[in-house]
C-alpha cells in the first residue's frame, strides 16, 4: 500500500511504471552494481595487438561509477605505466598507474592491484577520480565537470614504448538539465493566498530541477538543503538525482568557514511554503518526497523531516550533525517555527542525544553516510550513529560507516573533487556506498 497521505487514509495502490530508461539502472540496483543511463561514453578501438576494452553499451560520464574495463592483448608479464591525461583551456589533468599484465595477457582494471599510484586497491575508475590537476572553483568548476564534456586519453606504455591507448568521452550529466529559479512570487500564494503576486520584495528563494518527460510525467521528488562543499552542491548532486528518475528543489544554505554551522535562518513557514507549492505540481508523486541534506545542512534536513512528518517520505544524510547547531558566535538558532529559534547546541564536539530529533516517523528508507577520518567533523559517525539508534531498522535503510573515508563522502562517484592527491580511495568508496543507497531508494520509488 502506498504511505498515509497527510493525516489522512492511505492512496492508492501503487503504477507499476517500467520505463525503459531506467530498466538498465534497475537491473544493476537488483545486482548491487549500479549503472546509471545517462552515462556518455566512446567505441572501443578495433583491430589486433593491445587495446583497451569495454563491455558494450557502457558509457561514461564525469559522474562514473566502477564500471568493467579491460586491456586485452598484451604481452604477459609486461609492467605497464597506465596514465591519464585531461586537457582542457583551464588546465591539464593526470593520474597513472603501474599494472603487471597477467599470464593470460588481459588485465582486467575491476580487479587487478595498481602499483605506484595514488590508490591501492583495484579500480576500474581509479584513474578517472584520481585525475589531478589545477584548482578550479565555482562555475568554472561546474562547467568542467557538469555541463561540458571532458576527453580523457588513456595511455598504456611499457618504457618508452606506447601499448594502447584509447579516448574517453565523460559528459556532463547536467547538460540538458531543466532549472527553474524558484522566487518568491512563486510561493507567496501558498504562503497567504491574500497577498499579491507582484512585489518590490521578490527574491530568489530555492532552485527547482525538473527530471519530468513526455514518457516520464511524474516524479519522486527531493528537497534538498544545499551544501557548498565543493563537488557537493546541488549543482553535482540534483542532475545524479534527476538521472534516478527525481525532481529536486534546492533550498540554498549558507555555511560558516568551518564546514559545521549554518549562518542563515530558514523558517518552518518557507519550509511550508515550498511542500504546498510541490502539492499544486500534477509532475511530481506527493507520497514519494525525500528530504536531502549533508554537511551543514545536513542539521536543517532532519529538522524538516522531522517537523513535517506526514509530507516526507524518505530521508538522506552524511557527514554533519543531526541537532541544531547555534549560528556562530550567537546562541540563535538556524531553524524557526513561529516566530522564535528552535533549541540549539553551541557545541558540536559532544554527541548529545536529547537534542536529536528522533527519525523512527521516517516511512520509507533512511541513508546516513560519515567518514571515519572526517577532519570537517571528527565526531561525524559518533552523530550518526546516534542518529540511527532513534530509529528501528527496515527495508530500505543503510548506513555507511566509512573506515578511512575524509569529510565529502557525499560528491558523486567518479568527480575529481575534494580528495587528496593520495589516499582518496576510502573517501570515494564512501561516496559509491552513499549513492548507491541513494539510488536505489530513488529509483525504487519510481517504480511504485
Amino acid at each position: 500500500m502506498r504511505r498515509r497521505s497527510g493525516d489522512g487514509g492511505r492512496r492508492g495502490m501503487p503504477r507499476r511504471r517500467l520505463r525503459s530508461r531506467l530498466a538498465v539502472a534497475v537491473a544493476a540496483v537488483c545486482a548491487a552494481v549500479l549503472a546509471l543511463p545517462a552515462l556518455v561514453g566512446c567505441t572501443a578501438t578495433d583491430g589486433g595487438g593491445a587495446r583497451f576494452v569495454t563491455p558494450p553499451l557502457v558509457r561514461y560520464s564525469a559522474v562514473l561509477w566502477p564500471v568493467p574495463l579491460q586491456l586485452v592483448g598484451a604481452e604477459p608479464g609486461a609492467r605497464l605505466r597506465l596514465t591519464a591525461h585531461l586537457v582542457t583551456a583551464r588546465g591539464s589533468w593526470t593520474s597513472a598507474a603501474t599494472y603487471t599484465v597477467p599470464a593470460a595477457g588481459t588485465l582486467d582494471l575491476a580487479h587487478a592491484r595498481p602499483q605506484l599510484a595514488p590508490f591501492t586497491e583495484p579500480d576500474s575508475a581509479g584513474l578517472f577520480w584520481s585525475l589531478r590537476g589545477p584548482r578550479i572553483s565555482g562555475t568554472a568548476a561546474v562547467r568542467q565537470w557538469m555541463l561540458e564534456t571532458s576527453h580523457v586519453t588513456i595511455t598504456a606504455s611499457d618504457g618508452d614504448r606506447v601499448v594502447a591507448s584509447r579516448r574517453f568521452e565523460l559528459d556532463g550529466l547536467a547538460a540538458s538539465q531543466s532549472v527553474r529559479t524558484l522566487y518568491t512570487r512563486d510561493l507567496r500564494p501558498a504562503i497567504d493566498p491574500r497577498l499579491p503576486r507582484e512585489t518590490h520584495e521578490d527574491v530568489p528563494l530555492g532552485t527547482f530541477f525538473s527530471a519530468a518527460t513526455l514518457e516520464h510525467p511524474r516524479t519522486p521528488i527531493v528537497l534538498m538543503f544545499d551544501d557548498t562543499t565543493p563537488g557537493a552542491s546541488a549543482d553535482y548532486v540534483a542532475p545524479l538525482m534527476a538521472q534516478f528518475g527525481a525532481s529536486v528543489v534546492r533550498v540554498p544554505v549558507t555555511t560558516a568557514t568551518d564546514g559545521i554551522r549554518a549562518t542563515g535562518i530558514i523558517s518552518a513557514t518557507t519550509v511550508q511554503a515550498v511542500f504546498d507549492w510541490l502539492a499544486q505540481r500534477p509532475d511530481i508523486e506527493q507520497d514519494r518526497l525525500f528530504v536531502y541534506g549533508t554537511g551543514a545542512a545536513e542539521q536543517l534536513a532532519v529538522w524538516a523531516a522531522t517537523r513535517f512528518p506526514s509530507r516526507v517520505y524518505g530521508l538522506f544524510l552524511a557527514g554533519g550533525t543531526p541537532a541544531l547547531l547555534c549560528l556562530p558566535g550567537t546562541g540563535v538558532s538556524p531553524a524557526f517555527e513561529d516566530a522564535a529559534g528552535v533549541p540549539c547546541l553551541s557545541d558540536s564536539r559532544t554527541v548529545v542525544p536529547s537534542a536529536i530529533p528522533p527519525i523512527d516517523g521516517v516511512e520509507g528508507p533512511v541513508v546516513l553516510a560519515c567518514g571515519e577520518r572526517d577532519e570537517v567533523l571528527p565526531g561525524a559517525c559518533d552523530w550518526q550513529r546516534a542518529l540511527a539508534s532513534t530509529r528501528s531498522p527496515r527495508a530500505g535503510d543503510s548506513v555507511v560507516y566509512a573506515v578511512g573515508a575524509a569529510h565529502p563522502v557525499s560528491v558523486p562517484p567518479g568527480l575529481p573533487l575534494s580528495l587528496p592527491a593520495s589516499g582518496g580511495q576510502p573517501t570515494e568508496k564512501a561516496r559509491v556506498a552513499f549513492w548507491n543507497a541513494v539510488g536505489r531508494a530513488l529509483l525504487k520509488a519510481d517504480l511504485q
